[in-house]
């Protein structure tokens, strides 16, 4: 692609061929202030807060409407900018409500912010504001407060050219001018949290962390979701080791800046049926045994012993079992999904968008990790003795009449029925990384600590260590080190 070289603020930025103004600053370091723009959405240049000096124009231009030129010289904080931008503010705070003190948005408003940045001024106004309606309830999951909405249409314009459900609009003229559904209408949209993500004020909030906690008392962890095999980048926001908070982080190869709801209610909504403890014929043991009698089963009856891989299990964890499959000299490996869609609940099945079929996060990782394994459907249990069930959903058909060892968070029949259990971890509880569904390697960290359940890297280098078998690539040390 053809790259262009101008001037912004008496330095030299070279971008390719097309960039936006507000773009080509932003990469090189150099903030412009906007409301309307961003990055995925069309422009809509309604804000007039990113205006810029563009040499040899009589009038400044919005930069998140102007591509870049060679030899082009713009000039983003002169005096004549600095008192447009404290007009504009000025201007978007005449109607705006003193809600700081209660609103969700605090700590991290762009509204807040740039007042700071660019004005500081003291307001000079001082009729009556024009009181709009405070909540407007939208569906189960957004509430919208038209007080403080500030007409910026990037909520609009996301329902019109990303969920493509087209359910908000602007409605009215001038200062009477607030979002709206359809008479009768309610917000039912898969991606409808991705609005509160996007909007600069607090005007649209999620109805389940509404006054839930100040943002600035989240603990922030960079993450992968679990939810389905697109492996959608995401923050999750904890407090006293709960999940307060999930929201998309930026990755343009991935999913852009957004994320499904349903992901978002799963990661938030507590987990039932976890699984705790370890246990030999249901009586509780401590961790040593049941690591000494799962190693001896896998030294005397490996070629009795099916091992089935979980689709939930890390590229780091999948090298370490393909290890004690080959250590082991275990013949049967099979694979299953983890989690399979359900037309009993809400969650989508598939879309153009985000949201794939594959309700699990790591089975590109299985099959390039386990190449010649086949589905569980095929397994045929007179052919075995034991079956090392790894994750739940294992079909209980599969396995009736063979001595089951299970390695899951989730309690379902197999883990009941089990000889030999362990409570393992969910995603949110250990590090590791997913292959999604285009081959992409993700790595994430832990938010969550594991109550009364065991990371099943350390429960395979353990194994491993009793098998007499170096772990691939770290000591045994330097993994528990890394827990």
């Amino acid at each position: 692609m053809k790259e262009v070289t101008l001037t912004v603020d008496e330095k030299k930025i070279t971008v390719p061929e097309g960039t936006l103004i507000i773009d080509a600053c932003e990469q090189n370091g150099i903030y412009i202030p906007r409301f309307c723009y961003h990055k995925h959405l069309t422009k809509s240049g309604n804000c007039r807060m990113c205006l810029v000096k563009i040499e040899r124009n009589p009038k400044p231009q919005p930069s998140c409407m102007t591509p870049v030129a060679d030899g082009m010289v713009v000039y983003t904080n002169t005096p004549e900018i600095a008192e447009m931008r404290k007009a504009m503010l000025e201007f978007v705070l005449i109607n705006h409500p003193l809600d700081c003190p209660i609103c969700d948005k605090a700590g991290e408003c762009m509204l807040q912010d740039q007042y700071m940045m660019f004005s500081g001024d003291k307001s000079r106004f001082n009729e009556e504001k024009v009181a709009k309606e405070k909540l407007y309830i939208f569906s189960d999951r957004i509430i919208y407060d038209a007080e403080r909405c500030i007409a910026c249409s990037r909520c609009v314009r996301f329902t019109r050219e990303i969920s493509k459900t087209h359910k908000l609009g602007l409605v009215e003229r001038g200062d009477k001018t607030y979002v709206s559904l359809a008479p009768g209408d309610t917000f039912e949209d898969p991606y409808s949290y991705c609005v509160t993500d996007i909007c600069p004020v607090g005007a649209l909030t999620s109805r389940k962390f509404r006054f839930k906690e100040r943002v600035w008392n989240l603990h922030t962890t960079d993450s992968i979701c679990a939810g389905c095999s697109r492996g959608c980048n995401i923050i999750i926001e904890t407090k006293d080791n709960e999940i307060l908070r999930v929201r998309p982080r930026e990755n343009e190869k991935v999913n852009m800046s957004w994320m499904c709801d349903f992901a978002r209610d799963y990661y938030m909504n507590p987990i039932k049926n976890r699984t705790s403890g370890i246990s030999i014929n249901h009586k509780s043991v401590d961790y040593k045994k049941i690591v000494e009698e799962i190693t001896d089963l896998m030294k005397e009856h490996a070629k009795e012993m099916v091992f089935i891989v979980s689709s939930y299990g890390t590229n780091e964890e999948l090298a370490l079992a393909k290890q004690i499959v080959e250590a082991a000299e275990i013949k049967a490996v099979f694979t299953k999904f983890d989690r399979v869609w359900s037309d009993s609940t809400d969650e989508v099945k598939s879309d153009d968008l985000l949201i794939t079929e594959d309700k699990s996060p790591n089975m590109s990782g299985v099959k390039k990790t386990f190449p010649n394994a086949k589905d569980i459907s095929n397994l045929i249990i007179s052919d075995y003795k034991y079956a090392f069930v790894w994750g739940p959903n294992a079909p209980m058909e599969k396995l009736d009449g063979l001595h089951l060892i299970a390695l899951s968070a989730i309690s379902d029949q197999v883990f009941e029925k089990a000889s030999w259990s362990i409570a393992g971890r969910i995603s949110t509880e250990k590090h590791g990384s997913f292959t999604n569904i285009d081959g992409i390697v993700q790595p994430f960290r832990r938010a969550l600590k594991g109550d009364n359940n065991f990371d099943e890297l350390l429960f395979f280098v353990d194994i491993l260590k009793g098998l007499n078998v170096q772990p691939i690539g770290r000591t045994v040390e330097e993994v528990r080190k890394a827990m």
